[in-house]
């Protein structure tokens, strides 16, 4: 197991961007696809992954040094250092959970599918260090292998079947049929933002407040349109950091290329992913009936390239920072992930049908809930930073992600295996609000986006 484990860790090593195609290309090929489609579709895939990369970590390259410029200027000393999702999850693989988590997960996702357990058929491997982690995060802190093990199987079942529950109004939304977006780093958020959306459906005034383009576009005309407020959130974000005015127009302008272009380039992605998904469908459809209903688990980046995503992110990134500085308990200085705050609330805003203003009060909540878990989880996470020869820097304490054990459900499952009563408690107290409230929501949901007409589009 360890072998082949390795095996698939070497793999995964090439990058999503080799990866997805190839696992595309293959499965599509097994559905019947022919050869000149099945590679058309690979390559499309391939080419948009690395686009959104390379949009994504430009945003980086441009919201980094603002948001720096603001820590600096707000004096901020916090001793845990933010070093991105990436560097947590090459440190995880080299962990004993990490040596087998893919093909325990492989397995176990066949085998939930055989039970009619799931409807996701997750091809996206290279996000299953999200799960591993949980795994990771539980041996480390009970030095207990078998229940690392058993720690990353729950996980995946709460995705896989979050990741179902989800997929209704995800799929309407984004307009991706036969997807579902089992992505730890996204669906964890639901968690928090469903019940405290329901929370907005009961207050007056707030409950009434429409946030979506569409209305900010027949009021403030050309300075609505997604172009524009992306200006405007730089020249803001140019102001708060006290850059000059040439660095403000820059990265003003800057965001607007990501607002604009990004979409462009998830737009790629589905037109290389429809293709199979319809041929899956159809045949799974054929040979097993009702039973052959079974989503495409596909990484969420496919979901970022919204406009209202790109918005609340940018709007939230200066909130994160002030966040961290007055939120009782944090010591998570937020930098390396701040980019990936799209990831956060890209399943926020399908749940809200685009509304922004319902997003961003649902993002403070999660964001809170990133650095609070984060702050708590870092001692874990830093000794298995540090066990996998990696140095802390001088002057820091310790390390975290807006990934790892920032994620609520990761938090809860480990929580609950280390059984500390408080955090047990609070988490349990949010989970019964979201079981309370997902039928509801979901339910909500669906109607506004059907009314929506494919807003992705």
């Amino acid at each position: 197991m360890e072998a082949i484990g390795n095996f698939f860790q070497n793999f995964l090593n090439i990058g999503s961007t080799v990866v997805l195609p190839i696992f595309i290309f293959i499965f599509a090929m097994i559905l019947g696809t022919k050869p000149g489609r099945a590679f058309r579709s690979a390559v499309l895939i391939g080419i948009s992954l690395t686009g959104i990369n390379i949009m994504v970590q430009f945003l980086g390259s441009n919201l980094g040094p603002a948001m720096q410029k603001m820590v600096d200027n707000a004096n901020l000393h916090l001793d845990i250092m933010d070093v991105g999702w990436g560097a947590v999850a090459g440190t995880i693989w080299a962990t004993p959970i990490g040596a087998v988590g893919i093909p325990v997960l492989l397995i176990f996702n066949i085998i939930l599918l055989y039970l009619r357990q799931t409807k996701t058929l997750m091809i996206d491997m290279w996000n299953y260090h999200h799960l591993v982690t949980i795994g990771a995060l539980i041996y480390v802190g009970t030095g207990n292998f078998y229940l690392g093990i058993l720690g990353t199987l729950i996980g995946a079942f709460i995705t896989w079947k979050l990741a179902d529950w989800s997929a209704p109004f995800l799929q309407k939304f984004y307009n991706m049929p036969g997807i579902s977006l089992p992505t730890l780093s996204s669906i964890s958020s639901l968690i928090i933002a469903v019940p405290v959306n329901a929370l907005i459906d009961h207050i007056p005034g707030l409950k009434d407040i429409k946030g979506d383009f569409a209305s900010a576009k027949k009021y403030l005309g050309v300075f609505g349109e997604s172009s524009s407020m992306a200006i405007i959130i730089g020249i803001v974000i140019g102001l708060i950091a006290k850059y000059d005015i040439k660095d403000t127009l820059k990265l003003a302008i800057n965001l607007a290329a990501v607002m604009v272009i990004l979409p462009k380039v998830v737009a790629i992605l589905m037109d290389g992913l429809m293709p199979i998904s319809e041929a899956a469908r159809e045949k799974l459809e054929k040979k097993y009936g009702e039973k052959g209903d079974i989503n495409l688990g596909l990484d969420s980046a496919i979901s970022i390239g919204h406009p209202s995503v790109i918005t609340a992110a940018l709007i939230l990134t200066p909130f994160t920072i002030l966040l961290a500085a007055i939120l009782p308990m944090n010591r998570v200085l937020p930098f390396t992930d701040l980019a990936s705050i799209t990831f956060r609330v890209a399943f926020i805003v399908a749940l809200v049908g685009g509304n922004v203003f319902r997003t961003l009060i649902c993002g403070i909540f999660v964001i809170a809930s990133v650095l609070i878990c984060g702050t708590i989880t870092s001692p874990l996470l830093t000794q298995i930073f540090v066990n996998s020869g990696e140095a802390l820097p001088k002057g820091v304490a310790g390390i975290a992600s807006f990934s790892g054990g920032s994620l609520f459900i990761t938090f809860s499952i480990l929580q609950l295996f280390l059984r500390n009563i408080w955090p047990i408690l609070i988490c349990a107290v949010i989970w019964v609000a979201f079981f309370l409230t997902r039928k509801s929501q979901q339910k909500k949901s669906i109607e506004i986006n059907s009314k929506l007409g494919n807003p992705a589009q």
